[in-house]
């Protein structure tokens, strides 16, 4: 089976669309079925099949895409490790992460590491823990991030820190002067939260119920920025680590008030990667530069 045919038929599985995949690859559309029939052909079965609302993949096109992922980041991690032998300095890292990690550590710690190495790639993508532990397994990720990990056997934390939630809001709310606050109090007041399939809402829900209150947020959203756009206008309180407002708090649009000791427990901030796959140069110089930059956040703390 050919690699160039495995690679465009993956790209149009991910694109759904001959034409984008087309605009993707820099190669025309006839070229791209040419070797999608040329695939057909050797396996004995479609693969898609076109129709008014774009391209489909038919069942033993949905096994290829799978298998096709595995094959192509497998294939790239070799080359890598060919590169890693010839002292190249050059690879492609791909990492899922909790939005909420995105401003106060990757992006500073990535701006580091590129000055260091300018030939190493990054792929980053937000997600959640238990699509991180997925995309860890898939070998669609070489680094996860997340809070609130669920323990995985097959899933190795390389670093971890513990970090405070807040509670943020706008400068003007009522609750900004306060020097902490407690779950019954930001209870009174409409609350943007992730759903309940989220870790840090489900360590909430069992804080206030420990206590005896009920949270009942007016806004669900898992989008940082949607709730930093609701906290801004002054329509609800979030509850979140203070690096994921650290900007806005320090140019004075938002303001952030420690929740009470023993109101909600430290949260565990987890670098991980799957325990049995091959490290390259780029994930290993990676994996360094998030490990020191998560100590310091916890010497912060």
């Amino acid at each position: 089976m050919q690699w160039r045919a495995l690679h465009y038929f993956d790209t149009v599985a991910r694109c759904r669309s001959l034409r984008e995949a087309s605009a993707r690859l820099h190669i025309a559309p006839t070229a791209i079925s040419r070797q999608i029939d040329l695939l057909e052909h050797q396996l004995g079965a479609p693969l898609l099949e076109r129709g008014p609302g774009g391209i489909r993949l038919t069942s033993a096109g949905e096994l290829l895409a799978v298998q096709a992922r595995r094959t192509l980041r497998d294939l790239e991690r070799v080359q890598e490790q060919i590169g890693d032998l010839k002292g190249l300095r050059t690879g492609r890292v791909s990492l899922r992460v909790a939005e909420g990690v995105v401003a106060g550590l990757l992006a500073p710690t990535l701006a580091d590491l590129g000055q260091h190495y300018p030939r190493l790639r990054f792929d980053i993508q937000i997600a959640s823990a238990g699509e991180i532990v997925e995309a860890l397994r898939s070998g669609d990720a070489d680094i996860g991030l997340a809070f609130f990990l669920p323990h995985h056997d097959d899933i190795q934390p390389f670093a971890s820190s513990s970090l405070k939630h807040h509670v943020v809001m706008a400068p003007s709310h009522p609750l900004a002067g306060k020097g902490a606050l407690r779950l019954a109090e930001i209870a009174e007041h409409p609350l943007a939260l992730p759903d309940e399939h989220y870790g840090v809402r489900q360590a909430l829900d069992e804080a206030a119920r420990d206590q005896g209150v009920t949270l009942m947020p007016t806004f669900h959203t898992a989008s940082l920025e949607t709730q930093k756009a609701l906290a801004l206008a002054g329509a609800a309180l979030l509850i979140l680590p203070p690096m994921a407002v650290a900007r806005e708090c320090r140019d004075g649009r938002l303001a952030s008030v420690p929740l009470a000791p023993g109101e909600l427990s430290r949260t565990r901030l987890d670098l991980c990667l799957h325990r049995h796959r091959q490290r390259s140069f780029a994930t290993d110089a990676c994996l360094g530069l998030l490990a020191s930059a998560l100590q310091g956040l916890g010497d912060q703390d």
